[in-house]
Protein backbone atom coordinates (compact mmCIF):
# COMPACT_ATOMS: atom_id res chain seq x y z
CA UNK A 1 0.00 0.00 0.00
CA UNK A 2 1.94 3.54 -0.64
CA UNK A 3 1.13 6.36 1.34
CA UNK A 4 -1.71 8.84 1.20
CA UNK A 5 0.06 11.50 2.47
CA UNK A 6 0.59 14.39 -0.28
CA UNK A 7 4.52 13.93 0.24
CA UNK A 8 6.30 11.14 -0.51
CA UNK A 9 7.35 8.90 2.30
CA UNK A 10 11.74 8.35 1.41
CA UNK A 11 13.44 5.36 2.56
CA UNK A 12 17.29 5.93 2.59
CA UNK A 13 19.77 3.60 2.40
CA UNK A 14 23.50 3.56 2.86
CA UNK A 15 25.96 1.13 3.62
CA UNK A 16 28.71 2.85 5.66
CA UNK A 17 32.58 2.18 5.50
CA UNK A 18 34.86 1.47 8.71
CA UNK A 19 36.24 4.84 8.34
CA UNK A 20 33.98 8.08 7.96
CA UNK A 21 33.72 9.66 5.04
CA UNK A 22 31.81 12.60 3.04
CA UNK A 23 28.85 10.50 1.43
CA UNK A 24 27.83 9.79 5.59
CA UNK A 25 27.47 13.91 5.84
CA UNK A 26 25.48 13.77 2.20
CA UNK A 27 22.89 11.48 4.05
CA UNK A 28 22.87 13.05 6.70
CA UNK A 29 22.42 16.38 4.67
CA UNK A 30 19.91 14.85 2.57
CA UNK A 31 17.19 13.85 5.03
CA UNK A 32 17.55 16.92 7.38
CA UNK A 33 16.45 18.93 3.79
CA UNK A 34 13.99 16.35 2.89
CA UNK A 35 12.65 16.42 6.70
CA UNK A 36 12.37 20.31 6.41
CA UNK A 37 10.53 20.34 3.59
CA UNK A 38 7.19 17.62 5.18
CA UNK A 39 8.80 14.58 4.01
CA UNK A 40 9.04 11.60 6.57
CA UNK A 41 12.43 9.78 6.23
CA UNK A 42 13.25 6.00 7.38
CA UNK A 43 16.65 5.62 7.57
CA UNK A 44 17.87 1.56 6.55
CA UNK A 45 21.90 1.07 7.05
CA UNK A 46 24.29 -1.36 7.68
CA UNK A 47 27.98 -0.70 8.76
CA UNK A 48 31.30 -2.08 7.12
CA UNK A 49 32.63 -2.63 11.28
CA UNK A 50 30.22 -5.75 11.38
CA UNK A 51 32.80 -7.53 9.08
CA UNK A 52 35.24 -7.46 12.19
CA UNK A 53 32.83 -9.47 13.71
CA UNK A 54 31.47 -11.93 11.65
CA UNK A 55 32.78 -15.30 11.75
CA UNK A 56 35.28 -17.31 9.19
CA UNK A 57 32.44 -19.04 7.75
CA UNK A 58 30.32 -15.88 7.79
CA UNK A 59 32.90 -14.19 5.55
CA UNK A 60 33.29 -17.09 3.28
CA UNK A 61 29.73 -16.29 2.14
CA UNK A 62 30.51 -12.65 1.84
CA UNK A 63 31.44 -12.76 -2.19
CA UNK A 64 27.82 -14.17 -2.43
CA UNK A 65 25.82 -11.74 -0.11
CA UNK A 66 27.87 -8.46 -1.83
CA UNK A 67 26.36 -9.96 -5.23
CA UNK A 68 22.47 -10.18 -3.41
CA UNK A 69 21.81 -10.11 -0.11
CA UNK A 70 18.73 -12.34 1.16
CA UNK A 71 19.05 -10.52 4.24
CA UNK A 72 19.12 -6.80 3.08
CA UNK A 73 16.00 -8.35 0.77
CA UNK A 74 13.89 -9.36 3.14
CA UNK A 75 14.30 -6.10 5.55
CA UNK A 76 13.93 -3.81 3.03
CA UNK A 77 11.28 -5.33 1.52
CA UNK A 78 9.48 -5.53 4.88
CA UNK A 79 10.45 -1.50 5.83
CA UNK A 80 8.61 -0.82 2.56
CA UNK A 81 5.62 -2.53 3.30
CA UNK A 82 4.89 -1.39 6.96
CA UNK A 83 6.01 2.13 6.53
CA UNK A 84 4.40 2.51 3.11
CA UNK A 85 7.33 3.55 1.59
CA UNK A 86 6.70 5.53 -1.64
CA UNK A 87 10.68 6.57 -3.05
CA UNK A 88 13.98 4.50 -2.16
CA UNK A 89 16.89 6.62 -1.83
CA UNK A 90 20.03 4.33 -2.13
CA UNK A 91 23.09 5.96 -1.56
CA UNK A 92 25.98 3.07 -0.96
CA UNK A 93 25.43 -0.82 -1.19
CA UNK A 94 28.94 -2.18 -0.34
CA UNK A 95 29.43 -4.68 1.26
CA UNK A 96 26.60 -5.30 3.34
CA UNK A 97 23.67 -4.25 1.73
CA UNK A 98 24.24 -5.23 -2.17
CA UNK A 99 22.34 -4.41 -5.20
CA UNK A 100 19.50 -6.72 -3.82
CA UNK A 101 17.93 -3.55 -2.15
CA UNK A 102 16.91 -2.65 -5.67
CA UNK A 103 14.82 -5.80 -5.86
CA UNK A 104 13.27 -5.32 -3.32
CA UNK A 105 12.22 -2.28 -4.15
CA UNK A 106 10.90 -3.55 -7.26
CA UNK A 107 8.89 -6.29 -5.75
CA UNK A 108 6.81 -3.72 -3.98
CA UNK A 109 6.70 -1.38 -6.95
CA UNK A 110 8.40 1.45 -6.02
CA UNK A 111 10.93 3.82 -7.86
CA UNK A 112 14.31 3.92 -6.61
CA UNK A 113 16.70 6.61 -6.50
CA UNK A 114 20.91 5.99 -6.64
CA UNK A 115 23.03 9.22 -5.84
CA UNK A 116 26.39 8.18 -7.35
CA UNK A 117 28.91 9.28 -5.15
CA UNK A 118 31.92 7.69 -6.72
CA UNK A 119 32.67 5.45 -9.94
CA UNK A 120 32.12 2.35 -8.60
CA UNK A 121 29.67 1.48 -11.17
CA UNK A 122 32.06 1.50 -13.90
CA UNK A 123 35.38 1.01 -12.42
CA UNK A 124 35.61 -1.37 -8.86
CA UNK A 125 37.92 1.20 -7.59
CA UNK A 126 35.87 3.70 -7.41
CA UNK A 127 38.65 6.63 -8.19
CA UNK A 128 39.55 6.34 -12.12
CA UNK A 129 42.68 6.46 -10.72
CA UNK A 130 45.58 3.34 -10.33
CA UNK A 131 49.18 3.66 -9.55
CA UNK A 132 49.44 7.32 -9.39
CA UNK A 133 47.33 7.86 -13.29
CA UNK A 134 44.10 8.47 -14.71
CA UNK A 135 42.53 4.92 -15.32
CA UNK A 136 39.52 3.98 -17.67
CA UNK A 137 40.70 0.44 -18.22
CA UNK A 138 37.84 -1.05 -16.89
CA UNK A 139 35.41 1.44 -19.51
CA UNK A 140 37.49 0.59 -22.15
CA UNK A 141 38.97 -2.98 -22.00
CA UNK A 142 36.19 -4.42 -19.81
CA UNK A 143 36.40 -5.45 -15.81
CA UNK A 144 38.94 -8.05 -15.69
CA UNK A 145 41.06 -5.15 -16.01
CA UNK A 146 40.54 -4.65 -12.22
CA UNK A 147 40.86 -8.01 -11.10
CA UNK A 148 44.50 -8.28 -13.23
CA UNK A 149 45.34 -5.12 -10.91
CA UNK A 150 43.30 -5.36 -7.39
CA UNK A 151 41.61 -2.61 -7.59
CA UNK A 152 39.67 -2.84 -4.83
CA UNK A 153 41.47 -2.66 -1.53
CA UNK A 154 44.73 -3.82 -3.52
CA UNK A 155 42.44 -7.28 -2.84
CA UNK A 156 42.06 -9.59 -5.93
CA UNK A 157 39.13 -11.49 -4.27
CA UNK A 158 37.27 -8.63 -2.96
CA UNK A 159 38.23 -6.94 -6.47
CA UNK A 160 36.57 -9.93 -8.29
CA UNK A 161 33.88 -10.21 -5.58
CA UNK A 162 33.06 -6.10 -6.85
CA UNK A 163 33.28 -7.44 -10.67
CA UNK A 164 30.73 -10.26 -10.35
CA UNK A 165 28.22 -7.94 -8.45
CA UNK A 166 28.65 -5.25 -11.85
CA UNK A 167 28.62 -8.11 -14.54
CA UNK A 168 25.56 -9.50 -12.74
CA UNK A 169 23.40 -7.03 -12.36
CA UNK A 170 24.12 -5.87 -15.66
CA UNK A 171 23.26 -8.84 -17.21
CA UNK A 172 20.35 -9.33 -15.15
CA UNK A 173 19.34 -5.50 -16.36
CA UNK A 174 19.30 -4.16 -12.59
CA UNK A 175 20.82 -0.74 -13.24
CA UNK A 176 18.60 -0.25 -16.25
CA UNK A 177 15.90 0.15 -13.73
CA UNK A 178 17.06 2.74 -11.50
CA UNK A 179 16.95 6.58 -11.38
CA UNK A 180 20.25 7.95 -10.89
CA UNK A 181 21.74 11.38 -9.32
CA UNK A 182 24.64 12.37 -10.25
CA UNK A 183 26.77 15.40 -8.80
CA UNK A 184 28.41 16.72 -11.89
CA UNK A 185 27.72 16.19 -15.75
CA UNK A 186 31.18 14.81 -15.44
CA UNK A 187 29.79 12.12 -13.35
CA UNK A 188 27.52 11.53 -15.70
CA UNK A 189 29.38 11.40 -18.80
CA UNK A 190 31.17 8.96 -16.98
CA UNK A 191 28.24 7.08 -15.72
CA UNK A 192 26.96 6.66 -19.20
CA UNK A 193 29.75 5.42 -21.26
CA UNK A 194 28.80 1.86 -19.29
CA UNK A 195 26.51 1.75 -22.96
CA UNK A 196 30.00 2.26 -24.87
CA UNK A 197 29.07 -0.31 -28.24
CA UNK A 198 25.73 0.09 -27.84
CA UNK A 199 24.59 -1.51 -24.91
CA UNK A 200 22.02 -0.21 -22.60
CA UNK A 201 22.86 -0.98 -19.27
CA UNK A 202 21.80 2.58 -17.40
CA UNK A 203 18.46 4.20 -19.29
CA UNK A 204 20.35 8.20 -19.95
CA UNK A 205 16.50 9.21 -19.50
CA UNK A 206 17.06 8.57 -15.43
CA UNK A 207 20.05 10.06 -15.38
CA UNK A 208 20.12 13.46 -13.56
CA UNK A 209 22.56 16.23 -11.65
CA UNK A 210 22.71 17.35 -8.63
CA UNK A 211 25.56 18.93 -6.68
CA UNK A 212 26.04 18.27 -3.10
CA UNK A 213 25.73 20.95 -0.85
CA UNK A 214 25.58 22.33 2.65
CA UNK A 215 23.55 24.05 5.46
CA UNK A 216 24.41 27.59 5.76
CA UNK A 217 22.12 27.53 8.93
Amino acid sequence: MKSTQLKPKILIVHNYYQIPGGEDTVVENEKKMLEDHGHEVIVYSRNNSELQKMSKFQKLGLPFSTVFSIRTYREVKRIIKQQNIDIVHVHNTLNLISPSVYYAAFSCKVKVIQTVHNFRLVCPGALLYRDGNICEDCIHKGLRCAIFNNCYRDSKLQTLACVITLKTHRFLGTYKNINYICLTEFNKEKLLEVNRGGKKIIDPKKVFVKPNFTSLN
